[in-house]
């Protein structure tokens, strides 16, 4: 169960690593010439999709009766990192948001502080998952119980980091209900 674990939660990266990289396309076409992205935060991107990938690629090893012991907790070390790295494109996503509107709602306060939130829970969940795939791949005793744990805590702040996600992208949307 942990192989297959794996091998979706690297799917789950590429999906939203891709899913981040079109919202910054979209960004850079609607500043145009005044776009605020910088090499960091496209390489960061670029990265969750790589380590998404190395991940799938070590959970089809792992599923083929290769040393899952050791590739699986390899696997949880990349997504960690692929956390940590990612951390900040959520709030430079929030970032170009504001950028590219004029006014602040309280719904974009909202926003603003559930990237923030969500970025400091990325990064310390990531290096949880960092930390428990090291302990997992030395060989200890428990070492499928610490791999699973950081592989519930990877998802549990991938679900957190998508719901802030999805918070930045409905406050784009404009209430269409008029008042009488």
């Amino acid at each position: 169960m942990a192989v297959i674990a794996t091998i979706m939660f690297g799917i789950t990266l590429l999906i939203q690593g891709n899913g981040m990289m079109s919202e910054y396309a979209r960004f850079s076409v609607l500043l145009g010439g005044k776009s605020l992205i910088n090499g960091f935060a496209a390489s960061s991107r670029s990265a969750v999709i790589l380590l998404g990938g190395g991940g799938i690629a070590l959970g089809v090893l792992s599923l083929l009766d290769f040393d899952s012991a050791v590739l699986t907790p390899i696997a949880s070390i990349l997504f960690g990192s692929s956390l940590v790295l990612s951390s900040v494109s959520v709030w430079h996503l929030n970032v170009l948001r504001r950028a590219t509107k004029g006014e602040e709602s309280s719904r974009d306060i909202l926003a603003n502080q559930m990237a923030f939130d969500s970025a400091g829970i990325q990064i310390f969940g990531g290096f949880a998952a960092v930390v428990l795939g090291i302990l997992a791949a030395s060989g200890t005793r428990n070492d499928l119980t610490f791999n699973l744990v950081a592989l519930l805590i990877l998802g549990t702040a991938l679900v957190l980091k998508g719901g802030s996600l999805n918070a930045i992208l409905l406050s784009f949307m404009r209430s269409t209900s008029r008042r009488v």
